[in-house]
């Protein structure tokens, strides 16, 4: 049975659930966003330096990374398992497995965290991110969610977030 702990209203709540404590998040968009957010945490580290990005996709990821993305990103297992490239019952095996992700997957899944990242900090909130990459863009030439496949389509879609921070758009 869980029970829910109200606090004040810059206190998060929490929940707690077979003696464990957990966090508790509310359906609005701010907290949601918010939630999505925390989820990136353990992955800025790798944003901070290109050796510090390098030393974690050489040590593979671990699988959950897959379900943090899959969370982050609200894309479909079929939508993952076309970026990193492998078929459905493959990404379905890494995310049982316990054995750390390749450098392949490794590296695609961490570039695709620093996007988001990229994408949360450029539209203020990951609702408005998710809406820019499903929508036609003029300065790539394409709906940006149809290039998360390739390191190279990720890095054209980061670019033009740069581009979008400093105003320089189309």
């Amino acid at each position: 049975m869980s029970e829910k702990k109200q606090g004040h209203s810059s206190r998060p709540e929490y929940i707690y659930e077979g003696g464990k404590k957990y966090k508790a998040y509310d359906t609005n968009t701010v907290t949601r966003d918010n939630y999505f957010s925390d989820l990136l945490v353990p992955y800025t580290s790798y944003f901070k330096s290109p050796i510090a990005k390098l030393d974690a996709i050489r040590k593979g990821l671990q699988p959950g990374a897959i379900n943090d993305l899959i969370v982050v990103t609200g894309a479909t297992q079929t939508d993952v398992s076309r970026w990193l490239d492998i078929t459905e019952p493959t990404l379905r095996k890494h995310i049982q497995n316990t054995k750390e992700l390749n450098l392949g997957i490794s590296e695609h899944i961490i570039q695709l965290f620093e996007l988001f990242n990229k994408g949360i900090d450029t539209f203020g909130s990951l609702t408005e991110f998710k809406h820019w990459l499903k929508s036609y863009n003029i300065g790539i030439d394409a709906v940006p969610f149809d290039l998360l496949d390739t390191i190279t389509g990720i890095g054209i879609i980061m670019n033009e977030l740069i581009r979008i921070d400093y105003g320089a758009t189309a």
